[in-house]
C-alpha cells in the first residue's frame, strides 16, 4: 500500500494558496543488492548473487546504449532515454565573433549569440505497458500515514468543538480574571523521517517530542538532506517554509494553540513545491 501525507501550499501568489495535498512517504530504497535479495526469494533457480550481477550489467549496458543515442524499452516499466537541456543561442553564425552554434556541452557567457548548443544531458524514463498512469490508477491500493491521519481527527475535532461552544454572556467574560487568561500550554509531537538529519529548537534549546509550549511561541527548524534531495516540514499539516544555505534548509514557525503535530521528511522528492499544483513532482 502507499501511505500519504499532506501538504499545504503556503504560496499567496498561486492560485492552489491554502490548499491540501497528498505526498507519498516512501518507506524506503532499494537497491540492486536489496532487488537481487527480493527477487531471489520469488522461486527463482538463480542465486542472488547471480541476479545481483545481470541486474549490474543491465545498467551499465543501458547507460551505454542510451548515449549512443538509442532508447530502451523494459517492457511494462519504462523507456529509458537521454535527452538536453538547451541553452538557447540567438544565433547560429555570429560574424562578430566567427564563430557557429556548435553540438557540445558547455555555458554561454553573457553576451555570446552562439556557441555550445547544449547545456547539459538528463536521463528520462517513460511509463509503459503495466506502468502507464492509467495501469497504477487500477492496482494502486493507498491510506494515510498514522500521523495523517492523526492531524486529519485532529482538524475534524476542531471543527466540532468550534461549531459546539456558545459565546459567553457579557457579565460572565466581564468577571474573569488575568489569572484564567494565563497561556495555555501545548504539546509537540515531533516526527523526523528520511536519510538526512534535522533539529528543532526554540530560544537555541533542543526541542523532543511531546515538549510543552504555549501558543505563539517560536520555533526554529533545521535540516540537512542526503545529497540531492528537497525537505518538506508541516506542522498540522501546514507547509513550513523552508530556505537553503549551503545545502542546510532551515525555517520557523509560531506555536498553533491547537493540537500541533510537527513532520519533518529529511529526505523527500526533489523540486521546489513553492509552486505547487497538487502534483507530487519527482
Amino acid at each position: 500500500m502507499i501511505e500519504l501525507y499532506l501538504t499545504q501550499n503556503n504560496n499567496s501568489k498561486n492560485e492552489a494558496y491554502g490548499k491540501h495535498y497528498p505526498r507519498v512517504s516512501y518507506k524506503q530504497t532499494l537497491n540492486i543488492h536489496d532487488m537481487a535479495v527480493h527477487m531471489a526469494e520469488h522461486n527463482t533457480p538463480f542465486s542472488e548473487g547471480t541476479i545481483e550481477g545481470i541486474l549490474r550489467d543491465f545498467v551499465k549496458c543501458t547507460r551505454e546504449q542510451t548515449l549512443m543515442g538509442n532508447t530502451v524499452k523494459v517492457d511494462n516499466l519504462a523507456i529509458f532515454k537521454v535527452s538536453v537541456v538547451g541553452n538557447g543561442c540567438t544565433e547560429l553564425y555570429d560574424t562578430a565573433t566567427d564563430k557557429t552554434i556548435t553540438a557540445s556541452i558547455g555555458t554561454l557567457a553573457k553576451n555570446d549569440k552562439t556557441g555550445p548548443a547544449v547545456q547539459s544531458l538528463k536521463l528520462l524514463a517513460q511509463a509503459t505497458g503495466e506502468y502507464t498512469r492509467e495501469e497504477l490508477n487500477k492496482d494502486g491500493k493507498l491510506g494515510w500515514t498514522d500521523k495523517a491521519a492523526a492531524e486529519i481527527a485532529a482538524a475534524k475535532a476542531a471543527a466540532n468543538s468550534g461549531s459546539q461552544s456558545s459565546p459567553q454572556s457579557g457579565s460572565q467574560s466581564g468577571s474573569q480574571s488575568g489569572s484564567q487568561n494565563q497561556p495555555t500550554t501545548y504539546a509537540l509531537s515531533i516526527s523526523i523521517s528520511g536519510s538526512g538529519s534535522a533539529s528543532v529548537t526554540k530560544d537555541g534549546n533542543a526541542m523532543t517530542s511531546g515538549a510543552s509550549l504555549s501558543e505563539d511561541d517560536e520555533v526554529a527548524i533545521s535540516i540537512t538532506p542526503a545529497e540531492g534531495l528537497v525537505p518538506t516540514a508541516t506542522i498540522n499539516g501546514s507547509s513550513i517554509e523552508l530556505t537553503e544555505n549551503s545545502g542546510v534548509y532551515t525555517g520557523n514557525f509560531a506555536m498553533p494553540g491547537q493540537a500541533s503535530s510537527l513532520v519533518i521528511n529529511t529526505g523527500s522528492t526533489s523540486g521546489n513545491d513553492d509552486g505547487d499544483d497538487g502534483l507530487d513532482k519527482d
